[in-house]
């Protein structure tokens, strides 16, 4: 009786532990011996520094901690059908546990980014994914970093989802459009579980582009160096790229919220 007794405590201390324990063991990618796919773009349009970009976002995604396998369209392979292509395959490849990370860096505008041969919408990039996720489900998570001109404009109308207390985008024209193409029409048939959207600034800014690499980019690569060093988590990259990131107003969207919460590298 004795022992059944200290079995059953045991049982119940270890039960106590692993319920009251933080959840939070998580990362950048949810799995980081997933299938986990990264995609970088760089347009340049006459800008320059976009070619550092793409090397410092590659470096952060080849942090062997992510396990990304790297893919990169520069310049005139930066093409609408490209793009397409290469996130249709890439949402395939992420199978059930992998992230899928698309970074891009060029001109943008309201509600679109400026590729070789015209401009990409947003709805382009969701068909895209949601055609490489077709028979497989959501992909386990979506990672969306735009560095371009009015790239806020991807973004927020999310607020609307989110909280109501922010206030409206006045990228008004887009907003509604936006919120389906980003939230899918219910939780169950979204094509992602989790989803962490960045934008160099607001749907009302241009964003800063320099020959050492654009303001946020290089922002974002000194953030993530010390937030890894500190042992941080998303939300502190995301604090401390908004901190040294000068001109214009970086916005992320976390969905769930509680992925700030998680380590940058656990």
């Amino acid at each position: 009786m004795r022992i059944e007794l200290i079995m059953l405590c045991t049982g119940l201390l270890s039960l106590s532990s692993s319920l009251f324990a933080s959840p939070i063991n998580r990362d950048l990618v949810t799995d980081p011996n997933g299938k986990n796919q990264l995609l970088v773009v760089g347009v340049p349009g006459g800008l320059p520094g976009i070619d550092k970009d793409l090397k410092m976002v590659e470096e952060m995604g080849t942090n062997q901690a992510y396990n990304f396998s790297p893919t990169k369209l520069w310049s005139s392979q930066g093409t609408v059908q490209n793009v397409s292509t290469q996130l249709t395959t890439l949402a395939t490849n992420a199978l059930d546990t992998g992230t899928l990370f698309f970074y891009y860096s060029g001109h943008g505008s309201r509600g679109s980014i400026s590729l070789k041969d015209r401009s990409m919408k947003v709805s382009e990039i969701r068909e895209a994914v949601e055609k490489g996720r077709e028979g497989l489900g959501p992909v386990s998570r979506l990672v969306m970093i735009f560095d371009s001109c009015y790239s806020g404009s991807l973004v927020d109308p999310l607020r609307k989802i989110f909280s109501p207390l922010f206030e409206q985008s006045d990228a008004s024209e887009f907003s509604n459009n936006l919120i389906e193409e980003f939230s899918g029409k219910t939780r169950d048939s979204s094509y992602w579980n989790s989803l962490f959207v960045f934008a160099s600034s607001r749907s009302n800014e241009t964003s800063s582009a320099g020959s050492s690499g654009s303001e946020f980019t290089v922002a974002l690569k000194k953030a993530f160096a010390e937030t890894l060093s500190a042992n941080g988590t998303m939300a502190e990259w995301v604090s401390k790229t908004k901190t040294y990131t000068s001109g214009h107003h970086p916005v992320e969207r976390f969905s769930p919220l509680d992925i700030g919460n998680e380590k940058l590298v656990p």
